[in-house]
């Protein structure tokens, strides 16, 4: 049986996550570590692949590869989780109207660099390090900048709406 406590991308409650607030917290916490661990990976890849006889030990690569293929696939369930989210969160909070709209495009610009990264992990074995190492720091630039924004205009009105969350009451 899997323990949804360790899983922070998924819809259970955690032990810890009492509001949206509280959830959203644990999956930004979750998304930066891993964004952070698929960095240190391509960064010894991309070292072990310029070292003395020029290929990583085996394996390295498909390590990568997967990593980032599910860092990429989590955090797309994260904003597609969100976008569906978003209208109960309004239904709270109408005033918030304009921050999901923002969170909603800085979305889709995140969505546009996760295929530019994942289009050159698909030839990872070839492509030119420096690229790869730089679309990588480009996600991580606009990711922890709207993670950043999403904390920063959501938390205190979500802190109100239980987790998991309900319809919003009836007027």
């Amino acid at each position: 049986m899997q323990n949804f406590d360790d899983d922070p991308t998924t819809d259970e409650p955690s032990a810890g996550a009492y509001s949206l607030a509280d959830k959203l917290l644990e999956v930004h916490a979750w998304l930066r570590s891993q964004l952070r661990h698929v960095r240190a990976e391509a960064e010894a890849y991309f070292t072990a692949s310029a070292g003395p006889g020029g290929a990583p030990k085996p394996g390295l690569g498909l390590q990568l590869r997967r990593h980032c293929l599910e860092f990429c696939q989590a955090l797309e369930f994260h904003h597609t989780g969100e976008e569906r989210i978003f209208p109960v969160i309004e239904g709270y909070q109408p005033q918030l109207r304009e921050a999901l709209d923002r969170l909603r495009a800085e979305h889709r610009t995140v969505a546009l660099i996760q295929g530019e990264l994942v289009a050159l992990l698909a030839e990872v074995d070839s492509v030119d390090p420096a690229a790869f190492l730089a679309e990588l720091d480009r996600m991580a630039e606009e990711l922890t900048a709207h993670l950043d924004y999403e904390e920063e205009s959501l938390i205190p009105a979500l802190a109100e709406v239980p987790f998991p969350p309900a319809a919003p009451p009836e007027e």
